[in-house]
């Protein structure tokens, strides 16, 4: 087996084509999911009665639950279970008219808020507890605390998780086309069952992958070093 470059750039031009699918799975999964897991995260950390008990044992649960599993999962569910579903809600279009992005969201979003809720809650505790009672005893509410004095110190602990997080979404990703969605992996693949030339159908999702990462990645680190000018500020 020979490297063709030719088969490389056809390879190329497939998973360039799909790079928008794979950051709309990439930038809606992070959105939702860092809000849902802020939310979950700061539940646990006040310790909001049964609510903070019910979050903990999903997240130890789910986080043992492949995210490829789960995708095929929630698949088997939506085509088994959609007629009642649609029926319920008074939903007229078809299973076929049903973009099967939806199914792939649930099942990243899950995956990942579960990661994102613990990367907060983690740096929500590395803050001093001393640093609540000052907020408390200069009359500040627990929200006004929170905002003012907790988040902006938490927020540099934050980041690198989220940045860690964010790549490890887009990697997780190519997972979809389980369920027949066509991103960077399938559009870098497709040429390959005619060529036979697999080697440079992973090499070009390789390539594209490794380069949405680093722009994102590249982002989030002026955001980071942003966010600890600020904390020295507060310091």
């Amino acid at each position: 087996m020979t490297f063709q470059f030719e088969n490389l750039a056809e390879s190329l031009q497939g998973a360039v084509t799909y790079i928008p699918i794979t950051l709309k799975l990439t930038l809606v999964t992070f959105v939702w999911s860092i809000l849902i897991g802020f939310l979950i995260a700061v539940i646990r950390n006040y310790k909001v009665p049964v609510l903070s008990k019910f979050f903990g044992a999903f997240i130890t649960i789910y986080m043992g639950l492949p995210l490829m599993v789960a995708l095929v999962i929630y698949h088997l569910l939506f085509l088994t279970y959609y007629e009642k579903i649609a029926l319920f809600f008074h939903i007229s279009k078809s299973i076929n008219e049903i973009n099967p992005l939806i199914v792939g969201y649930i099942a990243l979003i899950s995956t990942n808020v579960c990661s994102y809720s613990e990367t907060i809650r983690g740096a929500l505790m590395s803050v001093d507890h001393t640093q609540y009672e000052a907020g408390y005893s200069i009359g500040l509410t627990k929200a006004q605390t929170f905002f003012r004095i907790i988040l902006p110190q938490s927020v540099p602990a934050i980041v690198p998780g989220v940045i860690n997080n964010l790549v490890g979404t887009i990697k997780g990703t190519n997972l979809v086309s389980v369920i027949g969605i066509i991103e960077v992996m399938g559009g870098a693949i497709y040429p390959c069952s005619r060529t036979y030339s697999y080697l440079e159908g992973y090499i070009a999702a390789a390539l594209v992958y490794w380069l949405i990462s680093f722009i994102l990645e590249t982002i989030f680190r002026r955001v980071e070093a942003a966010s600890n000018r600020f904390r020295r500020q507060l310091v």
